[in-house]
Formats: structure tokens, C-alpha cells, sequence
């Protein structure tokens, strides 16, 4: 599965999800050893607004006075250029996410109560995975039992165990992972 690539600054390295057969989309074969995420990051993409393929649009709209058009409504008008979603190429291979019924109801849902819904707009911490898919850079530190994840946007972090953990006992917007 293909999501989308994260580019290291300063550097050459690519981030992107391999194949289980040992080989990436294209062929290339898996090195041996372990690797090395230490570094700043930030993903190059569109992805926060959409994980699909996407027209520019406003992110709360209301008709417009021309024949078919839209402009920005009401309440975010004062956002300008901010207030529009820009268009993009999606992170999903083949465009197409296999929803349940319920599950696309409720992104037509989410999307027509955006301004109410989205945690970005009141600076919340933005959950994973959005938070590498956000605009922003994100550091990654990783030690010999963990892996730290410091996200620019409203002081997001989130800690990856690499050793055993007791379940967490509660929600936390950025999860509670467990990785080996």
C-alpha cells in the first residue's frame, strides 16, 4: 500500500510504506539493518485537506452570484486564501477507499460540519495520522526502546514503545502505539 511520501529536509532520504514482500512498489528491495528516522520531516502533499484526489474548493461554501459558482460563506470569509482547501493529488492508491456505508456518511457528514468538527481550527492536536500529512515539519528522535514524535502544530508529540507496554488506560488524540 502506497501512502504517500515524506521527504527528509536537508537530506535525500524518502520515507514510504514497503510492500510485505520486502520490495517497495517499484521493485526496490528492502536493505538489511535498521533504519534511521532520526531527522526533520514534512510531508509534501495535499493529504491534510484530502486523502483523495481533490478540486480546489472552499471549505465552507455558499453559492455564488455567477451561474454554478461558490464562494467562501459567512464564517470564515475573513479567512481568505486560508479559507479554501487547494487542490491536490491524492496519497491513495487507485483514488478509491473502500468505506462502509456508515464510514462514507459520515465524511459527507464531517466535510458539510467542517467549521464545527475539524480539530485544526481550534488547535487541537490533530490525531494521527494527520498530523505527518499537515503542512508542518515534524521531528522524529528515535532511541533504542522508543521512538518520539514532535509535531510543530499545537505542541503534538506522540511516543512509539518499542518494548512491552500495559494497555493505556485511556484516549489520547495522537494514540498510544506500540511498535516493534
Amino acid at each position: 500500500m502506497h501512502l504517500g511520501r515524506a521527504y527528509r529536509i536537508g537530506a535525500t532520504a524518502v520515507l514510504f510504506v514497503a510492500a510485505a514482500s520486502g520490495a517497495d512498489a517499484v521493485g526496490t528491495p528492502r536493505l538489511a539493518g535498521k533504519p534511521d528516522f532520526n531527522g526533520i520531516w514534512q510531508a509534501n502533499n495535499t493529504a491534510n485537506w484530502d486523502l483523495q484526489n481533490h478540486a480546489a474548493r472552499p471549505m465552507v461554501a455558499q453559492p455564488g452570484r455567477a451561474a454554478n459558482s461558490v464562494v467562501l460563506a459567512a464564517p470564515v470569509v475573513a479567512l481568505g486564501a486560508l479559507g479554501w482547501v487547494p487542490s491536490g493529488v491524492g496519497v491513495v492508491e487507485g483514488d478509491e477507499i473502500p468505506y462502509l456505508p456508515w464510514a462514507a456518511a459520515r465524511k459527507k457528514e464531517n466535510l458539510a460540519n467542517w467549521i464545527d468538527r475539524d480539530p485544526e481550527i481550534k488547535c487541537f492536536q490533530p490525531g494521527v495520522p494527520r498530523a505527518m500529512y499537515m503542512p508542518y515539519p515534524f521531528e522524529i528522535i528515535q532511541g533504542d526502546n522508543k521512538i518520539q514524535m514532535i509535531f510543530q502544530f499545537a505542541n503534538a508529540e506522540r511516543t512509539i514503545h518499542l518494548n512491552k507496554m500495559e494497555e493505556y488506560p485511556n484516549v489520547a488524540y495522537m494514540g498510544y502505539s506500540v511498535g516493534h
